[in-house]
């Protein structure tokens, strides 16, 4: 039987990973959302597939967003700002259970609180040289262990350098833009 640690197969892991080092069409991974809005402010996305190592994966997920009542929403769900931090904060405990499994760090509790505030003179249009998005993100994490703190320390180093969406927030992402218009 395979070694479980904070839930993660590591022998599985491993060969992942060397399946990817020694193979190029293991490689990539690619990721699609089509998000439909409903009504007022709020939106749908629905997760249909994914493509990974040359294979297409099918997946059946609903992801929905609105704005808060203060900001003419309806507070059905997660407003745009609070899905993207989530999904930060996701990611980054993926990189430390992940990591820290492989490490054989055994970890009780991971909790990571991110903060960030928008200037909404740009989003509205109102100040061109304002920021519509975050001039800055903090993130805090708390992490109950009973490995060596220079164990742990050495882990957060790995997750801030591996971490994809830590890299999705700190370097400018190429964005390639179409509009199809359907008039009448």
């Amino acid at each position: 039987m395979d070694k479980l640690l904070n839930g993660i197969d590591v022998a599985a892991l491993q060969a992942f990973a060397q399946g990817v080092a020694e193979d190029a069409s293991k490689r990539h991974a690619r990721f699609n959302v089509k998000t439909k809005w409903e009504h007022q402010t709020r939106t749908v996305a629905t997760v249909n597939r994914f493509h990974l190592s040359g294979n297409d994966y099918p997946r059946d997920i609903k992801i929905a967003a609105d704005e808060p009542l203060e900001l003419l929403g309806a507070n059905s769900a997660p407003n745009p700002q609070e899905l993207l931090i989530a999904a930060l904060n996701a990611c980054l405990s993926v990189g430390y259970v992940v990591n820290a499994s492989v490490m054989g760090i055994t970890i009780h509790n991971l909790e990571i609180e991110t903060d960030g505030e928008l200037d909404l003179r740009g989003f509205l249009g109102l100040d061109e040289s304002v920021n519509p998005g975050f001039d800055e993100i903090s993130y805090v994490v708390r992490i109950h262990t009973d490995a060596p703190v220079e164990k742990v320390e050495e882990l957060h180093r790995i997750v801030t350098k591996t971490s994809v969406n830590l890299a999705n927030f700190s370097k400018a992402i190429r964005m390639v833009p179409k509009l199809e218009v359907v008039v009448g």
